[in-house]
């Protein structure tokens, strides 16, 4: 849903009154918003009318809270205001004028070129571990959660040089089953989307929530590549042999490959010569370490670190919110 903040002083003052005593959190107004300004409301219903248990919703909705007024930077989701009433929760928070990541990888593909894809997967890679960094873990990276700031008219553009553009492309959203970890913490919680999760969280084992996510990443690079999961069935699978390799299994056991840039000579040099002719060797480099099971996975810091990545946002005096483009106050 998107709403247009207009409201005047005395129905802003007078809205705010109203909600501060219909739920256990109170009514937080935007403070720097723009009153003509779009913006996305996300509305969870909980409660007898919900269909959740309120309690258990209530605790989520408060740590998902907690965590988004806890967090300031380009390519994460702004909470902009929240009301937490009877039945639901309303969340203010940025507005994307281009959809998300799944939208864009799938309807316009021929938008992503090398150094667009490139700048976008070091956005969220930088997202990712400024969320690790505070002892965040995000449990559900995938297309659908990275909105997208700009229109596929925008990325259409050729002149714009994705490396030195000074504003963040896109936004990961949906902090909902995020949670803070201790250092050495052990999660159990199997949650999240399964095309998406590590082996060890699809075989129900014990998992460090900042490996599952860099594999979550590796999925979502993997993705943009090749216009297609990396544990879908292979093209040419008969359906006999669909039935007894279920997606959960190739996950398990880390079993993928390269489709649209395979070699013709099926070895991996011929992978390595397609993705250096596409200007992608990198990215091949980096989803490879990073779907790998977990003894042998890259770290972030390590992905990080690779020039690939590294060299994808070269912003002097570092990447801007979006709506400093607009001349809002952040």
């Amino acid at each position: 849903m998107l709403a247009t903040s207009q409201l005047n002083a005395s129905e802003e003052e007078s809205e705010s009154e109203s909600k501060a005593g219909t739920g256990s959190l109170p009514f937080e107004p935007p403070l720097n918003l723009d009153r003509k300004s779009l913006v996305a409301v996300k509305i969870c219903e909980h409660g007898p009318k919900g269909g959740a248990s309120e309690d258990r919703v209530e605790m989520s909705l408060k740590r998902e809270l907690e965590i988004m007024q806890s967090i300031h930077h380009p390519s994460l989701v702004d909470l902009k205001a929240f009301s937490i009433e009877p039945t639901r929760a309303i969340l203010v928070l940025s507005y994307c004028p281009g959809g998300d990541l799944f939208d864009v990888a799938t309807r316009h593909r021929e938008l992503l070129s090398a150094s667009l894809l490139r700048r976008i997967f070091a956005e969220v890679v930088g997202a990712v571990r400024y969320l690790h960094e505070r002892h965040i873990v995000h449990r559900d990276i995938k297309l659908e959660n990275v909105l997208v700031n700009l229109t596929p008219n925008e990325l259409a553009d050729r002149s714009i040089d994705w490396q030195t553009y000074p504003y963040s492309v896109t936004i990961l959203t949906d902090l909902g089953l995020s949670r803070r970890v201790a250092d050495d913490e052990k999660l159990t919680t199997r949650c999240g989307s399964e095309d998406y999760a590590a082996p060890e969280v699809i075989m129900g084992l014990q998992y460090d929530g900042r490996a599952t996510d860099a594999w979550s990443l590796g999925v979502l690079l993997y993705a943009l590549l090749e216009s297609r999961l990396p544990f879908d069935p292979p093209p040419g699978m008969s359906d006999a042999l669909r039935m007894r390799s279920r997606t959960s299994h190739r996950i398990a056991r880390a079993e993928w490959q390269w489709i649209k840039y395979a070699g013709d000579d099926t070895d991996h040099d011929g992978d390595e010569k397609k993705f250096e002719a596409a200007g992608l060797l990198g990215a091949m480099e980096v989803t490879e370490g990073l779907l790998q099971r977990a003894r042998s996975r890259w770290s972030l810091e390590k992905v990080a670190e690779k020039e690939w990545v590294s060299g994808g946002i070269a912003v002097e005096g570092g990447m801007r919110f979006r709506e400093e483009m607009e001349g809002e106050i952040i």
